[in-house]
């Protein structure tokens, strides 16, 4: 049931009335002011219920009743949400079926897809579950994980964007996206690209290593200058900060995104195995990060 449509373009919200929920939707709202395109947040509805929020007054009730009450919760989200944002257009749904497939079809001509951390229930296990993961790695659009309150700290300004880069096709996406985000909020964007020396054997001398190793430095900063060099042309107002470190990559974004606003990763980077659904940088992401992480498609 839909209460108002969105239209394409929007910012997909998946809700299960928690507070972790309500704060993804508060997020979703920022952005899409930025963005100037409605919010429609989605509700997958299942039966017997799981325990969340939107059900607490029926716990014993039959299928038909629990819809409703599902329907009566979302208006009130809907009420609730637009007021953070009064400038941005709200539409709830709350549509019957497992959580996966339901918003990756709500997601399927948004902008982003939104969903927290944290919950109960279907959308509990985001994070270290299968449905994060399966949200992150397959919907068609960027899906930005938001975590819960408890984890996040109130910055003292506006902090950076953080992206990190590796010369893939999921990279450039990533880069893409994180200047766009840094361009409509007035942020910095810092690159991070991190990789791992490879040592020369038990007979190179340490001289020998150590020009190895600026020789490989510097070809990495030239794969930064490249990746960087059509993207900031395209958003000349956004300032760039570049850290290329030798680290592996997980530590070192987690190590830049310290005071961050928002983390972007691609799904997928150079390493690893095709078949896989996320990259294990973009896993790491979404287990440690306290800030914002949005996974990018290819």
């Amino acid at each position: 049931m839909a209460y108002a449509d969105g239209g394409p373009g929007r910012v997909v919200v998946g809700m299960d009335g928690t507070l972790e929920s309500r704060h993804a939707a508060g997020w979703a709202m920022d952005e899409a002011a930025c963005r100037k395109v409605a919010v429609e947040l989605v509700h997958a509805y299942e039966y017997p219920p799981p325990l969340l929020p939107f059900y607490d007054s029926a716990t014993e009730l039959g299928e038909d009743h629990l819809r409703e009450v599902a329907r009566e919760a979302m208006m009130r989200a809907v009420a609730d949400t637009a007021t953070s944002e009064p400038g941005v257009f709200v539409s709830g749904e709350v549509r019957e079926g497992a959580p996966i497939e339901v918003l990756l079809d709500a997601a399927r001509e948004a902008c982003l897809l939104v969903v927290a951390t944290r919950g109960t229930g279907a959308l509990g296990e985001l994070v270290v579950g299968s449905t994060g993961t399966a949200l992150a790695g397959q919907a068609a659009c960027p899906v930005v994980i938001v975590p819960s309150p408890k984890e996040t700290g109130t910055p003292t300004a506006p902090g950076p964007v953080v992206v990190g880069v590796d010369g893939s096709p999921h990279g450039e996406a990533a880069l893409r996206q994180a200047m766009e985000a840094a361009s409509l909020h007035g942020r910095t964007v810092v690159v991070v690209h991190a990789w791992h020396a490879v040592p020369g054997g038990l007979s190179a001398t340490a001289a020998a290593q150590q020009r190895r190793f600026r020789a490989d430095e510097v070809s990495h900063e030239l794969l930064v200058s490249e990746s960087l060099a059509g993207e900031g042309q395209r958003f000349p107002e956004v300032a760039v900060k570049t850290r290329v470190v030798r680290d592996h990559p997980v530590r070192a974004l987690l190590d830049a995104a310290r005071g961050a606003s928002l983390i972007v990763v691609g799904a997928r980077g150079t390493g690893g195995y095709s078949g896989l659904a996320l990259g294990s940088v973009a896993l790491g992401m979404l287990h440690h990060a306290t800030c914002p992480v949005c996974v990018v498609p290819d």
